[in-house]
């Protein structure tokens, strides 16, 4: 028996570049569960050393420091209304608690601050700003994890103004209101003689300081993802990126709070600087912690678009994604059924949805397609027989037109040659059109099924 060590990281390269994220429907449930733990703790450890999600949390940290005061502000406000706020210093001891010593002092400043903070002073123009500062948090939090879900579109003006707002205002109390309750039911004589009674006093007092607070911290981070990007997300995926960030947020911790004790060279260093150096320093950690279980959400849902993300493709692969995609939108459009999402094209084909919306845009700029919003999708914009399939090809090579640029060279020869076959394939597909095509090509299940070994052409 020969023993080939390149065949054999042959195979390795191949199931981490190809297998792993491919479909995993026909696996059983342990090796699907083992298949998905994989990809998410391969997902965390590129995240870590990913240079784009440490420049977002580089940005969160600056738009956090001029934003935080207005924030708490605001959820103060809020808090003041229910009668709660008084359980705003707790939650944030809590969160800043990987700062050591020096927790209790940022906690009891910003607090303090806070608390003096006169809205009622501010006036129309104070009030706005106020709110408008509060709300860019969130809207930065959302342009992160777009970029992570390779969103092309944001959430317009007033979208964003009332979803904001909510967030804003809901939150806050809905977490709060069950810290309240959580509390006040250890004061219940009933559940006090239940808790005698089944001798679980010991387990409740554990469920209570610290298996329902970091059940919160997943609901929290759940409800970020789910909510925040403006895409499709399902609830599933949110949920497994909400675990992640809730234990990866602990184990930071804990990590980060056993090197501020053990290191002296911060305060020999910068002195009374010190402790805003270790608070930017966590919380650069903590958001990068966020966009870590974002991405974490992403890979759990689209595991085959953060793949091939990684990889390069050329222009084929993405030829046979887009004619895949339109075949199936024409025979949609030809038995009169309701227009495509997105999520729902690329599961159907095969495609990686990032490549798919970058199409998409392509095909809807030059007039292929249309969006529609009710029911929200994509549909042919005319006719299958009027959409001729070298038009499509062309949209899908030149998505940026380049006609000021082609003018200037026309005159030279390498122009001439592209001319000519330009000239020769349009008039070979001249008569082709989608609706030909749709009527001649397999369904999407033969046709996309050996889309990966086109992607690096």
């Amino acid at each position: 028996m020969n023993y080939r060590p390149s065949s054999a990281w042959s195979r390795i390269d191949r199931f981490f570049d190809q297998e792993l994220w491919t479909d995993e429907s026909g696996l059983g449930v342990l090796r699907r569960a083992a298949s998905r733990t994989l990809r998410v703790a391969i997902a965390v450890g590129r995240a870590a050393w990913d240079p784009l999600l440490n420049l977002h949390a580089m940005g969160l940290v600056y738009t956090t420091l001029l934003s935080l005061v207005p924030f708490l502000a605001v959820t103060f406000s809020v808090l003041t209304a229910f009668g709660v706020h008084y359980r705003l210093e707790p939650m944030l001891t809590r969160m800043l608690e990987p700062l050591g010593p020096q927790a209790d002092e940022v906690t009891q400043r910003v607090v303090e601050f806070v608390s003096r903070m006169n809205v009622g002073v501010l006036g129309a123009m104070g009030l706005a700003g106020l709110f408008y500062t509060a709300l860019s948090l969130i809207g930065k939090v959302e342009d992160s994890l777009n970029e992570i879900w390779k969103v092309r579109r944001s959430r317009g003006l007033r979208r964003k103004f009332s979803d904001y707002l909510s967030v804003l205002l809901v939150g806050p109390v809905l977490i709060f209101t069950a810290l309240a309750i959580i509390a006040s039911l250890q004061n219940y004589w009933f559940v006090h003689r239940v808790l005698q009674i089944f001798r679980v006093e010991k387990a409740a007092i554990f469920l209570a300081g610290h298996l329902m607070p970091f059940l919160l911290l997943v609901a929290a981070f759940t409800f970020v993802y789910r909510f925040l990007p403006y895409t499709r997300v399902r609830l599933g995926a949110a949920a497994v990126g909400g675990v992640t960030a809730a234990i990866l947020w602990e184990l930071v911790g804990i990590a980060f709070t056993a090197l501020v004790a053990s290191s002296t060279k911060y305060a020999a260093i910068y002195s009374s600087f010190a402790v805003v150096i270790v608070c930017l320093i966590w919380l650069q950690t903590a958001w990068l912690v966020v966009l870590i279980g974002g991405q974490v959400a992403y890979v759990h849902q689209q595991p085959l678009s953060y793949a091939t993300g990684r990889r390069p493709h050329g222009v084929l692969f993405r030829e046979r994604i887009g004619l895949t995609a339109l075949v199936e939108v024409t025979r949609r459009y030809l038995s009169s059924q309701p227009a495509y999402r997105l999520d729902e094209l690329a599961r159907v084909t095969g495609a990686p949805q990032s490549v798919l919306d970058e199409l998409t845009d392509a095909f809807v700029a030059r007039g292929i397609l249309v969006r529609a919003t009710e029911p929200e999708g994509v549909m042919l914009s005319r006719p299958p027989e009027d959409l001729k399939v070298i038009d499509i090809l062309e949209a899908i090579q030149n998505p940026a037109r380049t006609d000021a640029w082609t003018a200037r060279t026309q005159a030279s020869t390498v122009a001439e040659v592209l001319d000519q076959r330009d000239q020769a394939v349009r008039s070979a597909m001249s008569d082709v059109t989608l609706r030909s095509l749709a009527s001649e090509t397999d369904r999407p299940e033969s046709t996309v099924a050996d889309l990966t070994q086109y992607r690096r052409r």
